[in-house]
Formats: C-alpha cells, structure tokens, sequence
C-alpha cells in the first residue's frame, strides 16, 4: 500500500458529526465508514484508541487516533 499523510480540514459541524458518527460505532462495536481526500476506507471496530498531545515550539496538537494493520 503506497504511504499516504493527509488532513482533512473541516467546520465544526462536520467535526461534530463526524464524532458522533465514530462515538456511535465504538458503542455498538461495529465498524466505521469515513472519507478523507477522495479515499473510503473501514476502521474495524477493533482498532486500537490513541489519544496524542504534542508541543512543539509554541504549537500544540490534540489528536484522537485509530490506528489498525490491513489485512
């Protein structure tokens, strides 16, 4: 699979439906169907939760992941 590190920028509202969408999935511990740049992808629903913060110079970033290996 060819490297890919993309973001998707988008405005509140999609950011909280979003949200709400993947908070629904890891309730019913089912899988969950996103978009980002022109790419579909499935996130099973045992991928492994990550909460990161960084700091770097006077930036900082909270991310929520879910990483996961294909195949």
């Amino acid at each position: 699979m060819t490297e890919r590190d993309v973001d998707r920028h988008c405005s509140t509202d999609e950011f909280i439906a979003t949200l709400r969408r993947l908070a629904d999935a890891l309730e019913q511990g089912e899988p969950f169907r996103i978009q980002v740049a022109g790419k579909r992808f499935t996130v099973p629903a045992g991928a492994e939760l990550v909460i990161e913060h960084e700091l770097e110079g006077g930036d900082e970033e909270l991310a929520f992941e879910l990483r996961w290996k294909n195949g």
